[in-house]
């Protein structure tokens, strides 16, 4: 039986990659109408130009916030994940055909591959949801080599049925 070994880091760098493969994952129309957003500013240096102020100005300021939502999220996701008894640890993963074994300081947990929601697949990394917004992220980079990785995505593949 083939065993496959990851290790991940539980800090910003990769918070800030699994929040946005989960975006791209779960909510895939806001990250295309996030750019959308933008079009408001000239919008309203046009509403301006014409005499609306009130309408120009709202434009103005309404579209840069909008756009900066998924700055506010991170921003938001990563300074609650700083009072985490994980935060900054090395989280070593073995991977089997039968389950997926996860260890850090003081924390050990066996997950079968049933107890998984769902999977997300990309060349930067592995997204492995528990719930529906729970997920835990391995980054290509937590692999040692480029053939763990794509054995780890196979894995996942066959094992994870997404409901």
């Amino acid at each position: 039986m083939s065993e496959y070994r990851a290790t991940s880091q539980f800090d910003v760098k990769t918070l800030k990659l699994g929040s946005a493969m989960h975006m791209r994952n779960r909510h895939p129309v806001f990250v295309v109408i996030r750019y959308f957003y933008l079009i408001l500013v000239p919008i309203g240096i046009l509403l301006l130009y014409l005499g609306d102020r009130m309408f120009g100005f709202l434009c103005i300021l309404i579209g840069p916030v909008l756009f900066m939502r998924k700055v506010f999220w991170q921003y938001r996701l990563i300074h609650g994940s700083k009072s985490s008894p994980q935060a900054g640890q090395e989280l070593h993963w073995t991977f089997t055909e039968r389950r997926v074994h996860q260890e850090s300081k003081g924390h050990e947990k066996n997950i079968q591959w049933r107890d998984f929601d769902d999977r997300y697949l990309s060349p930067k990394g592995i997204l492995l949801y528990l719930e529906r917004d729970q997920y835990f992220i391995l980054p290509k980079s937590a692999f040692s080599s480029q053939e763990d990785f794509l054995a780890v995505s196979k894995l996942c593949e066959t094992k994870i049925d997404p409901k």
